[in-house]
């Protein structure tokens, strides 16, 4: 996992409640559970989240352990143990990391078993993946159609880097005190420092999204579109360096 942080850091605060409680630091293994209870809890939007914490967790220890990865936890120190309040994944080089899951035959077999094991728990999901997911997949894997997109998966890509953050979470009680805006700049920090050309995030255009956060941070809005399992997603771009992009894209 690349990341920045080579420690921990206090957060500053304006109160003198939480005046020295709250530290930023890289994500550990450790934190990986209480990382997927409230990637479902709070950002419930897209397929992952509804098989679960096991294979959420089991999703997010790719990123802690890819090269391309980047994971950042804020933790509340007053509690006897640390309680995380925030935290933030990605990738520095989106394109890079899911190359390398790709080719990680152990890591994919072991989302594979941990997925089919939440869809036999879950028919209500595995019906939702029969209907909405099962016709493109047959479609790549179709012969004289998977080549091309086989080729792109064992290749790195050639195109520029673009970072993505993936998840970004803070805790309901936590909220409005710039957690968030820290989370998303450290994230900023440390894939520009790895060579990142933009940043990209996306976000449901419902009550549980979090436009208004992209937007007041000055990332560009790219067109609303709807997603397999009927929300309405809007991808957001941040410039690092380099060309731009037109935000009507």
């Amino acid at each position: 996992m690349i990341n920045d942080l080579r420690g921990s850091v206090v957060v500053p605060s304006a109160t003198d409640h939480t005046a020295g409680r709250l530290v930023l630091r890289p994500a550990r293994r450790e934190d990986l559970p209480a990382m997927s209870r409230a990637h479902v809890e709070l950002l419930p939007i897209g397929l992952f989240p509804s098989l679960g914490a096991r294979f959420v967790r089991r999703w997010h220890r790719t990123f802690l352990t890819s090269p391309y990865g980047v994971g950042v936890v804020v933790v509340d120190t007053a509690a006897a143990s640390e309680k995380i309040v925030g935290f933030v994944l990605g990738t520095t080089d989106q394109a890079a990391y899911t190359t390398a899951l790709t080719n990680d035959r152990r890591a994919m077999a072991a989302l594979a078993f941990t997925g089919l094991v939440a869809l036999l728990l879950r028919p209500r999901a595995a019906l939702r993946v029969v209907r909405t997911r099962v016709r493109p997949w047959a479609r790549r894997v179709v012969p004289g159609r998977a080549t091309a997109p086989a080729r792109a998966r064992a290749e790195p890509s050639s195109t520029p880097h673009v970072a993505v953050m993936t998840a970004l979470a803070v805790r309901p009680d936590w909220r409005k005190s710039g957690i968030g805006v820290l989370l998303a700049a450290r994230f900023v920090e440390s894939v520009r420092r790895a060579g990142a050309r933009w940043a990209e995030a996306q976000t449901s255009t419902g009550p549980l999204g979090a436009t208004g956060f992209y937007e007041r941070l000055g990332w560009d809005a790219g067109h609303e579109r709807p997603t397999p399992d009927g929300d309405s997603v809007r991808t957001y771009r941040l410039t690092l360096s380099g060309a731009g992009w037109n935000s009507t894209d």
